[in-house]
């Protein structure tokens, strides 16, 4: 039986029809950054680094050369923050199977969520913590909680993510308790990328055996809590080099996050100059993309 990539909308996650795991002729997800610019200041972010902003043609170009792609994921910056960005995502409705955006939601206004309800199929939102400490980490908690109550009213899924830090750890059961009483698809807990700001918290970042603790402390909490939402946690030593695709402002293709290489990326090719497919073949990281976006290398509950 040939292997089959599929996309559980109910759960936010690829999964595959067999145990044994071959190689698709096209990545399953890739991330396209329309933009740099950004309206907060998190201080952990590995993308706030300056790049000169693509022209909607370039995207076009972008898209046209992401073909064959199963989902691509719309991010920044804050990509709400481009004029364009409803045309860009109707590009992208129109071209792949699944279109998400990772934004900080303090946008999101009611006509804005309405808006996007016609082009997207869900939304990465971050919450790192209860007021205090996601204000002190990210800032604007209370507009970001109403532009997920905007995402709520115009039937928009989303997902919340949580970056793990020394000074939030103890808050994960409180984003737990926020996220499903919001009514969340999915939480995902991940750990600091150490590029651009990311470099100066790497001494927050939380060993293997932390985020293995803090797991087994989710995974009582959710039983005796009855929480629904289901939680993903990222340890990088699990997932390994490059998972991500990821493509820059002005095209750059590289791989992320690749430790052994200073800048912790790795170049691979540019999509507007080449299409996907070509760029494919010479992306190293195969296995653990793949391994990554069906769940296998997550610790799941």
């Amino acid at each position: 039986m040939k292997q089959q990539i599929e996309f559980n909308r109910d759960e936010q996650h690829f999964y595959i029809n067999s145990e044994k795991i071959m190689i698709p002729d096209f990545p399953i997800t890739v991330t396209l950054q329309i933009t740099r610019r950004c309206n907060l200041k998190c201080i952990y972010c590995s993308e706030a680094d300056y790049i000169t902003e693509p022209t909607f043609e370039d995207v076009k170009k972008m898209i046209e050369n992401l073909k064959g792609v199963k989902r691509v994921i719309v991010s920044g910056g804050e990509p709400l923050l481009r004029d364009d960005v409803l045309s860009i995502l109707k590009l992208c409705r129109d071209r792949f199977d699944i279109v998400a955006m990772a934004s900080n939601a303090i946008l999101i206004d009611k006509n804005t969520a309405k808006k996007l309800s016609k082009y997207v199929d869900y939304v990465d939102v971050t919450i790192d913590g209860p007021r205090n400490i996601h204000n002190k980490i990210r800032g604007s908690y209370d507009k970001v909680l109403r532009g997920i109550w905007n995402l709520n009213g115009a039937d928009i899924e989303y997902s919340i993510v949580m970056v793990l830090l020394n000074e939030n750890k103890n808050s994960v059961l409180d984003v737990c308790q926020i996220a499903d009483t919001l009514g969340a698809t999915k939480l995902k807990l991940l750990s600091p990328i150490p590029k651009s700001r990311g470099k100066k918290v790497i001494s927050q970042r939380l060993s293997s055996d932390d985020i293995k603790d803090l797991f087994e402390n989710i995974k009582k909490g959710k039983k005796r809590n009855g929480w629904n939402i289901r939680i993903t946690i990222t340890d990088w030593n699990r997932i390994k080099e490059g998972h991500a695709l990821l493509v820059h402002p002005n095209g750059d293709v590289v791989a992320s996050p690749v430790w052994s290489k200073e800048s912790c990326i790795e170049g691979i090719g540019n999509v507007i100059n080449e299409d996907i497919k070509k760029i494919w073949t010479k992306y190293p990281y195969k296995e653990n993309h793949i391994k990554k976006y069906i769940e296998k290398t997550l610790m799941v509950v």
